[in-house]
């Protein structure tokens, strides 16, 4: 069963790190869970560390400094009305930020680690600059990345996501994620829709560059994925309804898509566990889908 009961949700003060922790915030209040906000500080380096500054020291912060912060980030976390118990706040400092991030991660051992996105450009505009992109790779942890479109979520109102949309590939990274979406939806007594998309690959001749596609090809592959998915679902979830949809095209813009068809409140996708973005489930699936989707979108690893 799901529980993310650790979450961690790195903030740098921003609305899009506010909105974040708002939704980070909710998931704790849904499985009686705790928040840890930390806030990186950069350290500063010269640009040229060789070029002519051999005494230069990089700005640290001291003791009035780490109070002076720590009295800021806990005001801001105050704002989104998190219950005490519930939140604490963590300051580090160092010159790689993302790693900063992942060190934490590594030494609380989060269930969840959430993060905020701009939702304009995509994974290169996300919180912190590229740091939420590099944690995306390397994290061993699930990621949340909560889009600043997305609706602020209600802390101590109903659960923050009444609709999840899985989508799988039948991988085991995708199994996964089916597996946590259907804990999800059993927990906060959600609505799952369980999606499978058919890409059909152009088959070419040798002497034209004219796509050809077998005969009935098209038809026996959605039976046979239809078949597959009964089989999936019926496994994974026996006691709870989930709908189930194929759909022909492009992965990522089916998914995209079918949520804003569905007023999706959370997307549930797979990552391979060797962190390179472009080798998550659907091959760069999960990457096109943080960059378009308008809901928060939560990447499992196996």
């Amino acid at each position: 069963m799901t529980a993310f009961k650790r979450i961690l949700c790195p903030v740098d003060f921003s609305d899009f790190s506010r909105h974040a922790l708002d939704e980070a915030i909710a998931i704790a209040h849904l499985y009686d869970g705790c928040v840890t906000a930390l806030h990186v500080f950069p350290i500063a380096i010269p640009a040229d560390p060789f070029g002519g500054l051999p005494d230069f020291q990089p700005f640290t912060l001291t003791d009035r400094h780490r109070a002076h912060i720590l009295r800021q980030l806990s005001a801001f976390v105050t704002t989104e009305g998190a219950e005490p118990r519930r939140i604490t706040v963590a300051l580090r400092e160092g010159t790689d930020i993302h790693a900063e991030i992942l060190e934490a991660a590594d030494q609380m051992k989060p269930d969840l680690i959430v993060m905020g996105t701009h939702g304009r450009s995509g994974v290169q505009h996300l919180m912190l600059g590229s740091v939420a992109e590099k944690v995306l790779h390397k994290a061993r942890y699930p990621v949340l990345t909560v889009p600043h479109a997305a609706p602020d979520a209600v802390p101590l109102g109903p659960a923050p996501f009444a609709r999840i949309l899985c989508g799988i590939d039948f991988s085991e990274c995708s199994l996964a994620a089916l597996r946590h979406a259907i804990a999800l939806a059993s927990e906060a007594g959600a609505h799952l829709d369980v999606l499978s998309v058919v890409q059909l690959i152009p088959m070419y001749e040798t002497l034209s560059a004219v796509p050809l596609y077998y005969p009935g090809l098209l038809g026996d592959l959605k039976a046979d994925i239809w078949k597959r998915l009964d089989s999936v679902v019926a496994d994974a979830a026996p006691k709870i309804p989930v709908e189930r949809i194929v759909t022909v095209g492009s992965p990522h813009r089916e998914i995209v898509r079918m949520t804003g068809e569905r007023k999706t409140d959370l997307i549930v996708l797979g990552a391979h566990s060797h962190g390179a973005i472009d080798h998550m489930f659907f091959g760069a699936t999960t990457n096109h889908v943080v960059r378009a989707a308008g809901c928060p979108v939560l990447t499992i690893r196996t």
